[in-house]
C-alpha cells in the first residue's frame, strides 16, 4: 500500500513522515461577524485529500485525516454545556458521509454527534464555484429532527462561508443556539 499524501510505501493511509506532519496542523479560525469558524489545516495543504471524499477510499482517508485533528478538539475545548456536534448534510454518498466522520471523531464527555439531523433540500454542489454561484444557488437547508442542545456545525472545507453561514441561519431561526463550526481546511489560506 501507498501513502496517501506522498506516495511512499506504507502499511497505513498515511506513511510515518506525513502522519507526524498532519498531526501538526496549522490551526486558525476566520470570522464571519460573530460566527467563529475553526480550521486545521491551509486547503493547500490537504488540497488532493479533501478531493478523496468523491472516492470509496475517502472513508479512510478521512478516519485518518479526523484522528489527527478534530479528535483533539474533544480534548481542548472548554465547553460551558452539552453540545451536538452537527455535521453538514451527512448524507450517504460512496457508502459514507466524510461530514459524519469528523463529526465523530469530536466526541466526548461534552460533545455528543446528532447524525442526519441538518440535510440540504437540494443536490448544488458547491465544488469549483464562486461566491457569485453560491449566493445564487442557496443550499436550503432543513432540519431533520427537534434538536434540544446548542450545536458546533462541523464541515470539511470553508470557502466563502456560505454553506456554513446558511446551516448557521436554519439553526437560530429554529432557536439552535451554533457555538461555532470546526472544519478540516481553509480554501482561503
Amino acid at each position: 500500500m501507498r501513502c496517501f499524501k506522498c506516495g511512499s510505501f506504507s502499511l497505513f493511509v498515511f506513511c510515518k513522515v506525513c502522519k507526524k506532519i498532519l498531526s501538526e496542523p496549522t490551526p486558525g479560525v476566520r470570522k464571519f461577524k460573530n460566527f467563529n469558524v475553526y480550521h486545521f489545516y491551509n486547503y493547500s495543504e490537504i488540497k488532493e485529500l479533501i478531493y478523496s471524499k468523491h472516492s470509496l477510499y475517502g472513508s479512510a482517508i478521512f478516519r485518518a485525516l479526523a484522528r489527527l485533528s478534530f479528535s483533539k478538539i474533544a480534548r481542548n475545548l472548554e465547553l460551558q454545556t452539552d453540545v451536538y456536534a452537527l455535521p453538514i448534510d451527512d448524507k450517504n454518498e460512496n457508502g459514507y458521509s466524510h461530514t459524519a466522520i469528523l463529526a465523530k471523531a469530536c466526541k466526548s464527555d461534552k460533545i455528543s454527534v446528532l447524525y442526519h439531523a441538518l440535510h440540504a433540500s437540494n443536490d448544488v454542489k458547491y465544488s469549483g464555484k464562486d461566491l457569485k454561484f453560491r449566493q445564487k444557488n442557496p443550499r436550503n437547508f432543513k432540519l431533520l429532527k427537534n434538536i434540544n442542545k446548542p450545536v458546533i456545525l462541523i464541515d470539511d472545507i470553508v470557502t466563502t462561508g456560505s454553506t456554513l453561514l446558511q446551516a448557521k441561519q436554519i439553526c437560530e431561526k429554529n432557536k439552535i443556539p451554533v457555538v461555532c463550526a470546526i472544519v478540516l481546511a481553509d480554501a482561503m489560506h
